[in-house]
């Protein structure tokens, strides 16, 4: 099966981050067809340059250039409309995958050919410690997590491009943008499967400022704006409403310290993995 695979960057990534990135994409049991990667507004020269270098590692890396920084909503609604495959996997430019992520995502697809989306866990690491974070498996326990958090690690997610297109896209929101896709792919596909593979074949590099990224008046206008239109569209009831506008926003809102200390303790498992290349 053909796929591609769709990653954005802006320019406060570091060079050596989408190195990584982009090399583990490639560097697969399992190739993808292309890797498209969305330029969000002028980058460093740095980055350009490492680009470069990059283009001429990967013969198959399609690089497109947006004039000013949208945001991850609308970079990853373009990438998606450059990709020429049938199931595109998503993957973040500060994250790496482990080299079977996309044979087994594949293998899941063949095997059950009503999946129109396949996730895993992830390893989310940095200098402090390193922690699971894992999701439901199956269809039946996937719809009912929804409805408080998002089923699916967006940067593990391999999708079909056929109902991201039918549910219309990625829409131009900064944040919250995997987060409301999922819940369209879910809730408007009653009769399709969804699964992630419980295994963490996608590790996160985070640091401080990942968590400062995950608060904030911009985040929480967003939060409130996703659960309503959640709720006009049947996908939770008033209840879930009420408790996910309350319950997700106090933690946008804490500082950047307590944040990253619920992220840890509350919301993760933490693990011992053996370093990584």
């Amino acid at each position: 099966m053909e796929f591609s695979v769709l990653m954005t960057v802006y320019e406060k990534e570091k060079p050596y981050n989408l190195r990584k990135s982009l090399l583990t994409s490639y560097s697969q049991t399992i190739k993808p067809t292309e890797i498209v990667l969305v330029c969000d507004g002028e980058l460093t020269q740095e980055l350009y340059d490492e680009i470069d270098q990059i283009k001429i590692e990967i013969p198959i890396l399609q690089v497109y250039q947006l004039d000013t920084n949208v945001g991850s909503g609308p970079a990853s609604r373009f990438g998606v409309e450059k990709c020429n495959t049938d199931l595109i996997a998503r993957m973040d430019s500060d994250d790496y995958s482990e080299e079977t992520r996309f044979e087994k995502q594949i293998k899941a697809f063949e095997e059950n050919p009503n999946l129109i989306m396949v996730g895993t866990n992830i390893l989310e690491k940095n200098t402090e410690f390193t922690a699971l974070k894992t999701v439901p498996e199956r269809t039946k326990e996937i719809r009912e997590y929804s409805k408080f958090r998002n089923p699916f690690n967006n940067p593990s997610s391999m999708m079909k491009k056929e109902y991201i297109l039918k549910v219309g896209n990625y829409r131009k929101f900064r944040y919250l943008e995997d987060y409301d896709l999922t819940m369209r792919l879910i809730h408007d596909n009653p009769t399709k499967d969804f699964l992630n593979i419980q295994e963490p074949l996608v590790v996160m590099q985070t640091d401080d400022s990942s968590y400062l990224r995950r608060g904030g008046l911009l985040y929480v206008k967003t939060e409130f704006f996703l659960q309503a239109d959640f709720y006009r569209r049947g996908y939770i009831s008033r209840l879930e409403l009420c408790r996910n506008i309350f319950a997700r926003n106090i933690v946008r809102v804490l500082p950047n310290s307590i944040r990253k200390l619920i992220y840890k303790k509350k919301m993760r498992e933490s693990v011992e993995v053996k370093s990584r290349k």
